[in-house]
């Protein structure tokens, strides 16, 4: 029996003015997954699942995945599209298809990409079953509940459980295909929007919801059961937060249980909050010089790249650069960091030299303006990730500034030891991002959420959706 897999995995910020395009992505067809899977874990979840199994053959088609932007630009979706079909069409016949796909792919003028790639599949193999894997914050459409046989999604957020999900979206193929089942999904949605920073599942009320799934996955004929969250930033009339449940020769019992965690979800909606304290940027940045733990990490979430934003708002780093207290301050201080692809371009070009630097401000020039830093550039390093990013260690009068050639992401010590950051040593560490990851939990002596007012951060106040329905638990 032949599988085909494929995927194409991004979280699509329709409030960000950059367009996503091809240079902004890591792409790998056929066989690649065998060897690049580690960085696509889900994807790499459905094929180790598959690949030890006799009776399947699998067919890996093409796989793209980048850093959370805005909106995908509609020619290269095109070619990313027209591409995964040329692959298929070598073959004779499919069996399955599992996808790894993120939910909140949105492409320019098509809207959701996976409602668009799901319905073309379906339209050329109409008898072929259709299974996803996606992201949690993934964005359920009817055309999404309408072309597959069965969505699953991640249980962590940090999301730690990506390989997991990919092997049990390819559990629910083998079930339709080995043992001859009928696999019957249903969806409640809720008109809710809930924001990442406060949906982190090692915190209630995220924990005991995802223990409820769990609980439900165990009962029999339950193959998944999942809640996604949508995404706050991205302007969809089909925006919300989606209870779906996949049961095997069992309708009613899927309708009883997404029912019931429809239910469960609601009945906590105003317990969800911050993990941590959240103030305004200049209150977070004196509390921490006050601080006497290190490191302090400071969320700078309202210009999270991961959640889409731009990445070079620099209202923190403004802060930073003219607080009359930061003069006053010894504090070991590191900003990480800011996406400037001249920024960073000069600094190479003046490494070792004494410099006056513009940089930020570039994409978002609504709520920000580019800082002004004098400062030496201290260290260069050249492709570093899956991305190839050029990152620039740049000291300042009174903190240090990671630039970036590329919108990555700010999300692990790995950056940190690249450039020979002596990071446990550092007092304050301002990161671009909203809930911490693992690698920086494991470091944090305290955290401070302070949500400067960026590009990407007008949620509902910019939003079609009617708000008087939804329940907005992003504080904008």
């Amino acid at each position: 029996m032949n599988i085909a897999v494929g995927g194409f995995f991004h979280e699509s910020n329709t409030f960000n003015p950059i367009v996503t395009t091809e240079k902004d992505f890591v792409v790998f067809e056929k066989g690649a997954i065998y060897s690049q899977g580690g960085s696509y874990l889900l994807a790499k979840g459905i094929v180790d699942y598959f690949k030890d199994l006799q009776e399947y053959r699998l067919l890996p088609l093409n796989f793209a995945r980048a850093v959370p932007n805005g909106e995908i630009a509609l020619d290269y979706y095109l070619q990313l599209k027209a591409r995964f079909f040329e692959i298929l069409a070598a073959e004779d016949s499919i069996d399955a298809f599992v996808l790894a796909l993120h939910g909140s792919m949105r492409v320019k003028k098509i809207g959701s990409a996976e409602s668009d790639l799901l319905k073309s599949i379906r339209e050329k193999y109409p008898t072929v079953p259709i299974i996803c894997g996606l992201d949690m914050h993934a964005t359920i459409t009817k055309t999404m509940l309408e072309n597959a046989q069965g969505l699953t999604g991640f249980k962590t957020a940090p999301h730690l459980d990506a390989w997991e999900t990919g092997r049990q979206a390819a559990r629910m193929a083998d079930i339709i295909l080995r043992e001859k089942a009928e696999l019957h999904m249903a969806a409640v949605q809720i008109p809710a929007l809930i924001a990442g920073e406060k949906a982190e599942t090692d915190l209630s009320p995220m924990r005991e919801l995802m223990e409820l799934t769990v609980a439900l996955e165990a009962e029999p004929d339950v193959c998944a059961a999942s809640i996604f969250l949508g995404f706050p930033w991205a302007d969809s009339a089909e925006n919300g937060v989606n209870c779906v449940v996949v049961c095997q020769s069992n309708l009613k019992k899927a309708e009883a249980y997404a029912q019931h965690l429809a239910d469960a979800f609601k009945a906590k909606l105003d317990k969800f909050s911050f993990s941590g304290l959240a103030l305004q940027p200049r209150e977070a940045i004196l509390q921490a010089l006050q601080d006497t733990c290190r490191p302090v990490f400071i969320s700078d979430s309202g210009d999270n790249p991961t959640a889409g934003s731009t990445g070079d708002n620099t209202s923190l780093i403004h802060l930073l650069n003219t607080l009359p207290e930061m003069a006053k301050s010894s504090k070991r201080i590191l900003m990480a960091g800011i996406f400037d692809p001249q920024a960073c371009e000069f600094c190479k070009g003046h490494l070792g030299e004494d410099i006056t630097l513009q940089v930020g401000g570039v994409f978002d020039q609504t709520y920000c303006k580019p800082e002004t830093l004098n400062g030496r550039s201290l260290r260069l390093v050249e492709g570093f990730g899956p991305f190839r990013a050029d990152l620039i260690l740049f000291a300042s009068t009174h903190f240090e500034l990671i630039i970036t050639s590329k919108h990555i992401g700010f999300t692990s010590v790995e950056m940190f030891k690249a450039l020979q950051i002596d990071y446990l040593n550092l007092d304050i560490i301002v990161v671009k991002l909203g809930y911490l990851t693992e690698d920086f939990k494991a470091i944090s002596a305290k955290h401070y959420l302070a949500s400067a007012r960026a590009a990407p951060m007008k949620c509902c106040a910019g939003s079609t959706i009617a708000i008087k329905k939804v329940y907005c638990a992003c504080k904008c």
